[in-house]
């Protein structure tokens, strides 16, 4: 009998243990869950009061936790503009195009950044069809297309659905097909989207400036200048340096230290 009421305590006692870490465990996860929105709102808040130092360290710490939007990364690139921090404002509203390619406004705060940047650079002409469909592209973020994908599919499964139950056969097998045609396509959209959402090979310059030199070594020939927020394409990497292109087809070699990857 004593055996088996300590049995029973130990299982009680186990049970309890397991619920309140259980309880402990969500609590945190609330907590955690809700950090991320308490630190927008004070962001938001600080930046109202035009403490855009503050709450460019609370939107920094957002992005450091997993949680990188496109508007978060709009409001941490205004808090640098507003410190005249050219070319951490540049940096992030760039990384927020990325996330939000069609966003007007982060669209409209890059362009005023850009004309702030010393180096004016023209990039070389390309076919107007290659532009258009690269703006075509940029339409929709990757998850907007796979979002459109996603419901072509379903809409493909309700017409097979009638072909198969209701026998409108003819056009509902049809319009199936279109429509899984049609996904693919948003698939094959959302892909490219994604691939160029991903690319690691687009930088900007950090320092207020920095001589582009003829090869990877401190020793090289001065090629040309380039100043803060200038942005450029990484195309290979030698040690601590990295060949960069210019849009105007410009080539040389800087060293890592120098940029940030978009």
């Amino acid at each position: 009998m004593i055996v088996m009421i300590n049995t029973v305590k130990y299982i009680c006692r186990t049970g309890l243990n397991f619920i309140l870490a259980g309880m402990l465990l969500c609590l945190s996860s609330v907590a955690f869950g809700q950090q991320p929105a308490e630190l927008y709102k004070t962001a938001s808040q600080l930046y109202k009061a035009g403490q855009f130092e503050q709450a460019a360290a609370d939107y920094e710490k957002i992005i450091s936790r997993g949680y990188k939007t496109a508007e978060v990364y709009y409001n941490l690139g205004n808090c640098y503009y507003k410190q005249n921090t050219l070319n951490k404002a540049i940096v992030n509203y760039e990384r927020g195009l990325k996330l939000a390619p069609q966003d007007e406004d982060i669209q409209h705060n890059l362009a005023i950044a850009n004309t702030k940047v010393v180096d004016k650079i023209v990039p070389v002409p390309t076919l107007a069809i290659l532009n258009a469909w690269d703006s075509f592209v940029s339409i929709r973020s990757s998850n907007g297309w796979a979002l459109l994908a996603v419901g072509f599919i379903w809409l493909a499964l309700v017409f097979f659905a009638i072909y198969l139950f209701v026998g409108i056969r003819k056009v509902s097998f049809s319009l199936g097909s279109l429509f899984v045609i049609v996904s693919l396509v948003f698939i094959g959209l959302a892909v490219k989207q994604s691939n160029k959402e991903q690319q690691a090979d687009a930088a900007i310059l950090m320092v207020s400036n920095s001589f582009v030199k003829s090869a990877p070594d401190a020793n090289g020939n001065d090629q040309f200048m380039l100043h803060e927020g200038v942005k450029f394409q990484i195309l290979d990497r030698v040690g601590e340096w990295s060949k960069i292109r210019l849009a105007d087809g410009k080539v040389g070699w800087i060293e890592r230290s120098s940029y940030e990857k978009i």
